[in-house]
């Protein structure tokens, strides 16, 4: 058995002294997870409240929703669900920013010469993924490129949108690849 486990039941039990009690002993994990998982977003070490805040979060959800039923420790169940918690955090982090990135690219107007660079870039683009690419992961970038998610390409070719997720990660992967050989 967890040797938390009676102060786990009692901070289900909306006792906050034995939350806090928790909280204390497990702040050495919270504060590196935070400081990890920021460096995972930033590239660098960083104090962040906004990540400690998600962390203690998702630490307290660990200690509501915890069951010795599980049978894993209550710190291996806390150190999972503020994992998943921080990576759900910082993809919204990124949704958030690439949205603001388009919109930054929205409103700037295009000179004949962006045009056509962007223009030049396409035809190399379709080229390689000419080459590099499976018939399927063609279908998909076709999609894909005219904005289309996941769930719907799925739907359209009838596949499973996990499927289609795994040919997105390869088309990537394979285009990444094949630009850093050709440049």
């Amino acid at each position: 058995m967890d040797e938390n486990y009676e102060l786990i039941t009692l901070a289900q039990q909306d006792n906050e002294q034995a939350f806090e009690i928790l909280l204390k002993k497990y702040k050495a994990l919270i504060l590196s997870m935070s400081q990890k998982y920021s460096c995972m977003c930033y590239g660098r070490v960083r104090d962040d409240d906004d990540f400690i805040q998600e962390t203690k979060l998702a630490f307290y959800n660990a200690v509501k929703t915890y069951s010795n039923e599980k049978n894993v420790t209550f710190g291996a169940y806390a150190k999972i669900c503020i994992k998943n918690k921080l990576i759900s955090y910082i993809r919204s982090l990124k949704s958030k920013k690439r949205t603001q990135d388009i919109e930054i690219e929205d409103s700037y107007s295009n000179s004949p010469q962006d045009y056509l660079l962007e223009h030049e870039l396409e035809k190399k683009l379709f080229y390689l993924a000419r080459n590099c690419l499976s018939d399927y992961e063609k279908e998909v970038f076709s999609y894909y490129l005219n904005g289309i998610r996941a769930k719907e390409i799925s739907e359209k070719i009838n596949r499973s949108e996990k499927s289609v997720n795994n040919a997105i990660y390869r088309i990537k992967a394979k285009l990444k690849k094949t630009l850093n050989k050709d440049t």
